[in-house]
């Protein structure tokens, strides 16, 4: 009977595991090209349907086009502490930048295993210009 019980645990963590993929990227890695010369501004925030928005505008201020496709990606926090880190996401940018041109970004971040509507003063840091390798 214990052995038992022992399986059906382990089935279902397995389907846990499996099922619940998470909606969230991975962020931060050091295998990704950072692009330097960027600047970021945050225009909203805002929590809809469980869903942390972010939205703002990224211009390029080096002296080199920023090729497409590219990335911006960002952390999200429970507040503005920075100290709980929720998780990241990433979008992918499909148009080249040219010195000193700007355009605009969205992120989402969901999470299956937290209730994002206890964090409505969520904040986004660690934003970044990337190319994916």
């Amino acid at each position: 009977m214990f052995l038992k019980k022992v399986l059906i645990g382990l089935i279902l963590i397995l389907l846990l595991t499996f099922c619940d993929s998470p909606t969230n990227s991975i962020v931060g890695t050091k295998e990704d090209i950072k692009i330097d010369n960027v600047s970021f501004v945050i225009d909203t925030t805002y929590l809809k349907s469980s869903i942390f928005y972010a939205k703002g505008r990224v211009t390029n201020y080096g002296n080199s086009l920023i090729e497409s496709p590219w990335y911006v990606e960002a952390q999200f926090y429970t507040d503005a502490t920075y100290k709980l880190k929720l998780g990241g996401n990433y979008t992918e940018i499909g148009v080249p930048l040219e010195p000193y041109q700007s355009t605009f970004w969205l992120l989402t971040f969901s999470a299956s295993t937290t209730d994002l509507n206890q964090y409505p003063n969520f904040r986004v840091g660690d934003l970044r210009a990337i190319y994916k390798k």
